[in-house]
């Protein structure tokens, strides 16, 4: 992406850490916490349609590109408009700590 694309990331993302407690009774709960907000470029790249525990369901993967940071791993979520992603991957393309591809998975119903 180059330094005149910087206009193209319009979307505004959570960046989500994971925390889990333990109660009383020893059951694990698992919260996220809200890290950062920036602006994002999201591209869809793939969809297709699954059959999971009987029930049909489709599995969308985007690309979504932002300034660089080096905060984010697969253990994050992001969170675009009210729909929620898993990190798959992440990449700096040139190198160059200029930007920041991260592969994204998300499950809908």
């Amino acid at each position: 992406m180059k330094a005149s694309a910087v206009g193209d990331m319009r979307e505004r993302v959570s960046i989500q850490s994971q925390a889990q407690t333990v109660d009383e009774a020893g059951a694990i709960s698992t919260t996220w916490t809200e890290v950062a907000q920036c602006w994002a470029r999201m591209k869809p790249i793939s969809m297709k349609q699954l059959m999971l525990a009987g029930r049909d369901e489709s599995e969308r993967v985007y690309s979504m590109t932002i300034r660089y940071r080096t905060d984010i791993t697969t253990a994050h979520r992001i969170v675009w408009r009210t729909r929620k992603f898993d990190v798959q991957g992440v990449n700096d393309p040139t190198e160059q700590r200029v930007f920041l591809e991260c592969l994204l998975r998300e499950i809908a119903a």
